[in-house]
């Protein structure tokens, strides 16, 4: 059986929001019942909901009472939502999401990225700098720093080509093995030198989001720091007691 890169609701949303941004369903446009959206799909009244659900966050949808749903815009606002149901969810950003390179370059490790990096002073690391913007949006969602050991610097190459996050990109090429993953979230002001890209003043409240990735033989070999404008990105999840 083949496994789904996302959940299902995802892909009908995505395919929902193509609808839109073609004009198929216009702005002001009633979109299809839930029942046509079953019968399109073939999946189940909770799906498509949830579909319907992600595009009213992303601000493209509004609901009125005694008429149904309403297209309200083709681009989504500024917030991006990102809900979280599985480990791999939160580990990679969705495919509609895209990390263009900036910059790669040999950096060595510093008392400053020590803590960041997990490893000692003088340690050699390539760092690759990037936005990552939602399809469709302007502004940026965040700056990201991608570092890699030095044997992994081809894959800096290899960035936006597919939806695929780094760490599986690295395991491709290389045969590496993710053991395992830690994963940071703190608050913090956005840096003056990456201020004027994503287009807000320096200092403006931040997420900053840290994930470590552990191979094979015990060592990190890629640690990425995501630095999220407020109000650009949010994550949500949704627990179960088995």
């Amino acid at each position: 059986m083949t496994q789904r890169s996302q959940p299902l609701y995802q892909e009908i949303a995505n395919a929902l929001l193509d609808d839109i941004r073609s004009g198929k369903v216009p702005v002001g446009a009633m979109m299809p019942t839930e029942m046509e959206l079953r019968e399109r799909f073939g999946v189940s009244r909770h799906t498509v909901r949830e579909a319907i659900r992600q595009l009213g966050e992303l601000g493209l949808l509004t609901r009125q009472a005694g008429l149904g749903t309403i297209v309200k815009a083709t681009e989504a606002r500024g917030t991006y939502n990102q809900s979280i149901e599985s480990l791999d969810a939160l580990l990679r950003y969705p495919d509609e999401t895209t990390l263009t390179v900036e910059s790669s370059e040999p950096v060595t490790t510093t008392p400053e990225l020590v803590k960041t990096l997990d490893a000692k002073v003088g340690t050699e690391w390539i760092k690759i700098s990037g936005l990552r913007s939602l399809r469709g949006q302007d502004a940026p969602i965040c700056w990201t720093d991608v570092y890699v050991i030095p044997e992994y610097a081809r894959v800096a190459e290899e960035i936006g080509k597919d939806p695929m996050p780094v760490y599986r990109v690295v395991e491709s090429l290389f045969g590496e093995q993710v053991t395992g993953v830690k994963l940071e979230l703190f608050a913090d002001g956005v840096p003056e030198h990456m201020a004027e890209a994503l287009q807000v003043a320096a200092g403006t409240p931040a997420l900053v989001v840290v994930r470590r990735y552990t191979g094979h033989k015990g060592r990190v070999f890629e640690v990425s720091v995501s630095v999220h404008p407020q109000d650009r990105f949010t994550y949500s999840a949704e627990l179960r007691r088995e």
